[in-house]
């Protein structure tokens, strides 16, 4: 009886422990099979089931620690911890208890980006990629071979190798027959397309583009299908292809429409529309969809997107000259602005309020917020920012008739010089090689009429054929005559222009050296004495403005050099921050980023991200 007893109670424990196993190993399948649709939210529910089914099983074996690592890793790696990933999945290695290939797969892959995201150690990124590769390859499971490659090469794109990327992605796509899913094509796709546009190469980019929609289209999957149809509007933004920008953002919004999931989208559809129509300068129009898109915004409670939906409206109404809108919509722009970030990216509202103020005249406000402005610019260390302050508030007190002030500000901006640019002489040198292209043709097309006329009428005569071969000769030396003079007087005038520029260039370049010189030394030695406590806080100050100044003359003689290049792209693309405008400056001087990171201060990896962040702004 007694051994019946315990026989029954063996069978119950161990058919108990089994049960209990099976049931962790479907939720372990079930957020595995979860993870590829990137749901944080369904993923964290599957995790607390695991987690209780756990703590149920007073002895979990090895193999479920590691697994419930491996799922907790792969958690925070969708909520952007990576941190916190990387310790998960090194327990679930250190633990040796991952028996599946594909989770071991997965393992090495989701490490190897997180290492990419995270710390940024490419090194240990790349190997950790190159073993799930390996394995993937061994295994033949062709889908998360692909997704592996996929995230090296993402990897590359981050540092910058866009050619090394899209060469291994190409190899991926050209080398062997893979049988990988619509959603897997989408992506590869995707890639190509965004490395491809990197590199210039608009055609292949255009393709990819194309081929990324078409089967993401085949997946039915709408989310994808939205985010890649909306990707190629941002390549047609990019070529400023206006009017092929405008027409696939209709496609995506007759795409979106009526589906609740896809509210977002519509969002960026129609704050798209509004930035297009503003680029075409057709005002009503951008304002219509500007209120579209606001509704949305209105509608997702987004703080982010009414930030940026308010400014919108503020800077179509003060392009209609409709100051009084204009300055109600910048004040709700700025106060989502300091929810969002505090004070950090309110500085261009502040400065566009002091603008509308001056606009409605009233100057004290105009005085104030452009104080504001000024002074988050000088938080920010951005120098065209100041610039533009110190400008909009010479105005202001040249206004008010107070030009003690007015010249105070104005002497603030005495780093900035006007660009030396001779345009109407460059002007009246086209108008003249346009009179003489035009005129060589008329003559051209004279003496073929005349050939084609003599030809004709050649039975009428030697006496006719004479006066047509006079002509002609006539013709020829009247034509090589004025285009020999023109042209002499062309070259003479190139010349003379070419020395100047020449001469010109030289002195800013070596302007420019001194200046790039100067801020290095200045570098060093803020940071040595920072480093340094006993140093005297008032003398590293003076060094940090003295520093100060000498990138502002830097950007001044940069500006001069390359005809307002810094100025036009700040105009283009007013989010940059100066350490953007700083980084694209030295990249069109065509500095190493080694010596870019001597003259920052920062790593070399430092600046690899900064170029690529700088990309990703100017898209």
């Amino acid at each position: 009886m007694h051994r019946l007893y315990f026989l029954f109670l063996f069978q119950f424990v161990f058919f108990g422990n089994i049960a209990a196993q099976d049931t962790f190993n479907r939720q372990h399948e079930k957020f595995i099979r979860t993870q590829s649709d990137e749901n944080p939210k369904e993923l964290l529910k599957i995790l607390q089931t695991e987690e209780k089914l756990l703590r149920k099983n007073s002895k979990p074996t090895i193999r479920e620690r590691a697994l419930l690592a491996l799922d907790r890793g792969i958690y925070f790696y969708m909520i952007d911890e990576y941190e916190k990933a990387i310790v998960l999945f090194k327990k679930a290695l250190s633990l040796n208890g991952l028996k599946s290939n594909r989770d071991k797969i997965l393992l090495y892959t989701y490490l190897g980006v997180c290492y990419g995201y995270g710390p940024e150690d490419y090194v240990k990124s790349h190997q950790y990629l190159d073993i799930a590769i390996e394995l993937a390859e061994k295994e033949k499971n062709d889908e998360l071979f692909a997704s592996a490659v996929l995230k090296k090469a993402e990897n590359y794109y981050f540092q910058g190798k866009f050619a090394d990327g899209v060469s291994l992605v190409e190899r991926l796509v050209q080398g062997k027959s893979l049988e990988l899913s619509f959603k897997r094509k989408s992506y590869l796709h995707a890639s190509l397309a965004r490395g491809y546009d990197e590199l210039g190469n608009f055609k292949n980019s255009h393709f990819h583009f194309t081929a990324a929609i078409e089967m993401a289209e085949k997946t039915k999957n709408i989310r994808l299908i939205a985010d890649q149809k909306f990707n190629f509007i941002g390549y047609f933004l990019y070529k400023e292809r206006f009017g092929e920008a405008k027409e696939q953002t209709f496609k995506v919004i007759r795409f979106v429409k009526d589906k609740p999931v896809l509210e977002e989208n519509l969002y960026d559809c129609y704050a798209a529309l509004g930035q297009i129509y503003s680029s075409l300068n057709q005002l009503d129009s951008a304002l219509y969809y500007s209120e579209i898109s606001h509704k949305y915004a209105l509608k997702t409670g987004d703080k982010e997107s009414l930030a940026i939906s308010y400014n919108a409206l503020g800077r179509v109404y003060y392009d209609k000259e409709k100051y009084e809108k204009a300055l109600y919509y910048m004040l709700k722009s700025l106060a989502y602005d300091q929810q969002i970030d505090g004070l950090k990216d309110a500085g261009d509202t502040y400065l566009n309020i002091g603008a509308i103020y001056f606009r409605l005249k009233n100057y004290p406000k105009a005085i104030a917020y452009l104080n504001k402005s000024r002074q988050l610019a000088y938080q920010e260390e951005d120098p065209y920012a100041i610039y533009l302050s110190y400008n909009n508030l010479v105005e202001v007190y040249r206004e008010l008739g107070n030009f003690e002030q007015a010249i105070a500000m104005y002497d603030s901006t005495y780093l900035y010089y006007e660009r030396v640019n001779d345009l109407q002489r460059d002007q009246e040198l086209l108008r003249l090689e346009v009179r003489y292209e035009t005129k060589l043709k008329d003559q051209e097309n004279k003496l073929l009429r005349l050939e084609v006329k003599r030809k004709d009428e050649v039975h009428r005569g030697m006496i006719i054929l004479g006066i047509v071969v006079i002509l002609l000769l006539l013709g020829v030396v009247y034509i090589l005559f004025i285009k020999n003079r023109l042209k002499k007087s062309k070259v003479a005038e190139a010349q003379a222009k070419i020395r100047t520029q020449e001469l010109e260039e030289e002195l800013l370049r070596q302007r420019l050296n001194q200046l790039t010189e100067e801020i290095n030394r200045k570098n060093q030695l803020i940071h040595s004495l920072e480093n340094d406590a006993n140093s005297m806080t008032e003398e590293n100050l003076l060094n940090k403005v003295t520093l100060e100044n000498d990138w502002l003359a830097f950007m001044s003689e940069f500006d001069k050099m390359h005809k307002g290049y810094l100025s036009t792209l700040k105009q283009r693309f007013p989010e940059l921050t100066i350490n953007n405008l700083r980084l694209a400056a030295l990249v069109k001087l065509e500095f190493s980023n080694k010596e870019i990171a001597n003259i920052l201060c920062i790593s070399e990896n430092g600046v690899k991200k900064a170029k690529q962040r700088l990309k990703e702004r100017l898209r």
